[in-house]
């Protein structure tokens, strides 16, 4: 039997249309324009980086194998000692390999990267140190892939991230300030005041708190917090459950529990329970002091809560946009300080009519350790991620048809001695700033209107040209408003009436003013 050569798209993969593009597009624009406004630059680094460089950020692996898209290159290099100088073996001869890529995986790794090789020779010579780190402000968008066996529904492994980052400095005011940042950036996107919340925890405080209940050791830490990180999939009672005996789960297989005494987990359950019901930051400060400050750790992590507290309560970001939430688990086995996420409380129905919520939309935290591996010095660092796919996808289904691609003016064909004619229109059009298309179609009966018109508007069109023999002899054209014709056609039912509102006839002289006015431009 022939194998068929069937056209079709890897799984995980996807093709965007022209209005999940221009979606896309404005979320990108949009918060480019305010990470701009806070002063980040726009970089962008490679798809391909090297695969060691990548796999010393990979969270919660061991190996750059797994959760990466990974190969060798095709050129051979030398192999490079720990100084930056190439290897060579007993002969003096350069050691050579054809090293190990990965396609990136996110963005902060290649922000690694970029940091540590910027500052690589510096930091040999001595002449830079922990001390002196330079200040580096970024913000990159663009796709990132994930090597998955099997993808869960709403995953893909492709999907685009936009990042902004401050690398050089411990102050948490620029936590704070990534807080505002989401924030602003989602309501210029589009979403409004009351939609979404900023949560931020600190993994100093969480941290402490189980050092005072007998949490000691960082394995056991990062157990925990696993655990405590599936609570929006499991739910409480087995959160209780895989933190003491274990349970099974819905298959029937067996999940081992961490064993902790019935009076640590409830402990703990407390603590993370701690701010239901409260309306203010205030007044779960005071419940974390209440609850850990005899701790060191914890009390380092309250102040810094604090001090971010003050700085959002000064400049106008109150409860309804920023919030302390002791349950946010997000990335806690990797972030070093303030950790936030961005919830969304909107409910949208999908394509079968059911009601859905989006949960997490973005986050970020400080991650103090960037890049120590890479550069051998610690570089604090804070930043956050919007998933771009993500939130357009909240968009279509909350706010259906809100962003659409518009296309361009359309110049229908009629008559093939007027084909220069229609081309010159399009290029004045195009000169004076306008967007303009002559039809180009060859299918039978191409030059008939019904055709070109479902042409026009499946583009979006927003106006269309016509001009044949008799607009040519006059110098002029027929415009139609196809986009006023839509509206229109749920309101009158006068065809004629219908007519005189949406249709008109121009000038060539004047047609660039008129188009511009119906365009709004």
């Amino acid at each position: 039997m022939e194998r068929g050569n069937i056209p079709r798209k890897i799984k995980g993969f996807r093709d965007i249309d022209a209005d999940l593009n221009e979606l896309r597009q404005t979320i990108i624009r949009e918060a480019g324009k305010v990470y701009r406004s806070y002063g980040f630059e726009h970089w962008d680094t490679p798809v391909l980086e090297y695969a060691d460089a990548l796999g010393k950020y990979m969270p919660d692996e061991d190996t750059v194998d797994k959760g990466v898209y990974n190969f060798r290159n095709p050129e051979e290099e030398p192999v490079l000692l720990a100084d930056g100088n190439e290897m060579r073996d007993a002969d003096a001869k350069v050691v050579m390999d054809f090293h190990p890529l990965a396609m990136r995986y996110d963005l902060t790794a290649p922000l690694a990267r970029v940091y540590s090789e910027r500052l690589f020779m510096d930091v040999k010579r001595g002449q830079i140190m922990e001390s002196n780190a330079p200040l580096f402000r970024r913000y990159q968008y663009g796709p990132v892939y994930r090597y998955e066996l099997k993808l869960l529904p709403g995953r893909f492994r492709e999907f685009w991230q936009l990042d902004f980052d401050t690398v050089g400095t411990s102050d948490v005011a620029a936590d704070a300030e990534a807080c505002m940042i989401l924030s602003d950036a989602l309501e210029a996107i589009g979403l409004e005041r009351g939609t979404y919340i900023v949560k931020v925890n600190n993994r100093k405080v969480l941290k402490g708190f189980l050092e005072s209940v007998g949490i000691i050791n960082e394995e056991q830490e990062g157990a925990v917090l696993r655990v405590i990180d599936k609570l929006d999939k499991i739910g409480w009672d087995d959160v209780k459950l895989e933190l003491g005996k274990g349970r099974e789960d819905a298959s029937g297989s067996k999940i081992d529990g961490l064993g902790l005494s019935s009076d640590t987990i409830e402990k703990i359950v407390g603590f993370l329970k701690m701010a239901t019901g409260l309306s203010t930051r205030a007044e779960v400060l005071r419940k974390f002091e209440e609850a850990a400050a005899t701790n060191p750790t914890a009390t380092e992590g309250i102040a810094e809560l604090q001090k971010m507290d003050s700085l959002w309560t000064k400049l106008g970001f109150d409860e309804s946009r920023i919030q302390f939430d002791p349950s946010l688990m997000r990335g806690m086995a990797y972030y070093t300080g303030p950790v936030f996420e961005v919830e969304s409380l909107l409910v949208a129905k999908d394509e079968k009519g059911r009601e859905r919520k989006f949960g997490s939309i973005c986050g970020g935290g400080r991650y103090d350790g960037l890049v120590e591996k890479l550069l051998g010095l610690k570089v604090p660092a804070t930043g956050a991620s919007i998933g771009v796919d993500r939130l357009a996808e909240l968009l279509r289904m909350a706010k259906p048809g809100q962003v659409t691609a518009q296309g361009p003016v359309f110049i229908a064909y009629f008559d093939d001695e007027l084909q220069p004619e229609y081309y010159r229109i399009a290029r004045m059009l195009r000169d004076a700033g306008i967007t303009a298309e002559v039809y180009v179609g060859n299918a039978k009966g191409f030059k008939k209107v019904n055709k070109q018109m479902a042409y026009a508007d499946k583009k979006n069109c927003p106006l269309a040209i016509f001009i044949g023999g008799n607009e040519a002899a006059k110098g002029v054209a027929t415009v139609k408003n196809l986009k006023l014709g839509k509206e229109l056609e749920a309101t009158t039912t006068d065809k004629q009436a219908w007519i005189s509102q949406v249709q008109q006839e121009v000038p060539l002289t004047e047609l660039v003013d008129y188009l511009k006015k119906q365009l709004g431009q």
